[in-house]
């Protein structure tokens, strides 16, 4: 919640003893910044090449994140101006947005009992509430060597590298962590709750339907391969896909039709189904279908293996295509790393998405379309008087 998020800003700006800047202003031609979420604090670096190398700016961020597991230097005034920082970026991202409000709302209503149904900036309220306690416990429970991946893309040797890291990191010693909130399930009791909201700034409605589900292994390694292919075919426009059925055969969709399945907790995820109604189509009417159609996954079954096996040659080009340029090599690393998943399994990656057949699919479309609880959205124009 806003602990992460304002903490994550505060490691930044904080200065160490021994250096006179934060990290934003370590390199002026270079550029710092960091995001985060639920599960994980994200600090880029992105330094212009140098005439020696980049070894000693990769030194001296190693000797700052070395300083920042230690200890954690902040004035009572950064963290005043912190504070200002995210309120202000909550009042403009959220706040200011009805739209933002209405989802953060219904994200709230799906998973009441939750950390994942909590945005992870939190709300006026929270922020304007937090301490420097606060802060530096999180900074303590958190913040330790083995929660923390270092990853470096830069024209130098592994050895040197692997040098400057143990030099800057010797004698911080790991210590437990706390159990993480996200780890623990969710209530869910079958049932349905519909929420609709007015808005005289849109022209077009938006129709949502979410569902909290339990899935039995969905989130192992195998599991992950099965459900990364079934969200590529639900949001293709191959036959049997929602865009297929709800936009071109009975048209009552317009164009797009999003589907997403996010991680709750181990077992339990968020199935999610939006999509704008079709002219002359009522933001109700598109609302039963979306959920007569998740209702009916188990029915209709998975794609067969052929169309397994189109998808993942798309997914595998689009790999090997990646795999050309560092930057996205470097990307894909990271979103891998912040997700809590094995850096080994990374590699095996390909492997897990060719062993997946329809049978692995099937259990997938079975939970889905089983009971859950249920959340349907109507964010819609404003009727005229």
């Amino acid at each position: 919640g806003p602990p992460r998020d304002a903490a994550a800003w505060l490691i930044l700006v904080g200065r160490n003893p021994e250096l006179e800047d934060s990290a934003f202003r370590f390199f002026a031609d270079a550029g710092s910044n960091g995001w985060t979420n639920a599960r994980a604090t994200v600090y880029l670096h992105t330094v212009p090449a140098r005439p020696n190398g980049p070894a000693a700016e990769v030194e001296r961020l190693f000797q700052f994140y070395a300083q920042r597991l230690k200890e954690f230097s902040i004035t009572e005034a950064d963290a005043a101006r912190e504070r200002n920082v995210v309120q202000q970026e909550h009042d403009m991202r959220v706040q200011s947005s009805k739209p933002a409000l209405f989802w953060r709302e219904l994200s709230r209503r799906l998973l009441p009992d939750h950390p994942s149904g909590q945005w992870t900036i939190g709300n006026r309220e929270t922020i304007q509430s937090l301490t420097m306690a606060e802060a530096r416990a999180f900074h303590r429970a958190w913040y330790a060597p083995n929660n923390v991946w270092f990853v470096v893309r830069a024209d130098m040797e592994p050895e040197a590298l692997k040098a400057i890291a143990e030099k800057a990191l010797a004698g911080i010693a790991p210590r437990p962590l706390p159990l993480r909130n996200f780890d623990r399930q969710p209530d869910i009791v079958a049932g349905r709750l519909d929420e609709r909201r007015e808005d005289a700034a849109v022209t077009r409605a938006t129709v949502s339907v979410s569902k909290l589900v339990r899935i039995e292994g969905a989130d192992s390694h195998a599991g992950r391969a099965a459900r990364a292919l079934l969200m590529a075919w639900l949001n293709s426009q191959l036959a049997g896909t929602p865009y297929d059925l709800l936009a071109e055969e009975q048209e009552i969709a317009q164009e797009r039709v999003g589907v997403g399945l996010s991680l709750v907790a181990p077992g339990s995820f968020n199935f999610t189904v939006s999509a704008s109604p079709a002219d002359g189509v009522t933001p109700e009417k598109l609302r039963d279908a979306l959920i007569d159609w998740t209702e009916r996954l188990a029915e209709r079954g998975p794609p067969p293996q052929l169309v397994i096996d189109r998808l993942r040659t798309r997914m595998e080009r689009a790999r090997a295509l990646a795999d050309k340029e560092p930057r996205q090599v470097h990307q894909r690393l990271v979103s891998w790393l912040a997700e809590g998943l094995p850096y080994d399994e990374l590699a095996r990656w390909p492997e897990r998405l060719a062993a997946v057949t329809p049978a692995d699919i099937a259990p997938i479309l079975k939970a889905l379309s089983g009971p859950g609880r249920v959340v349907t959205g109507l964010y819609e124009p404003a009727k005229v008087p």
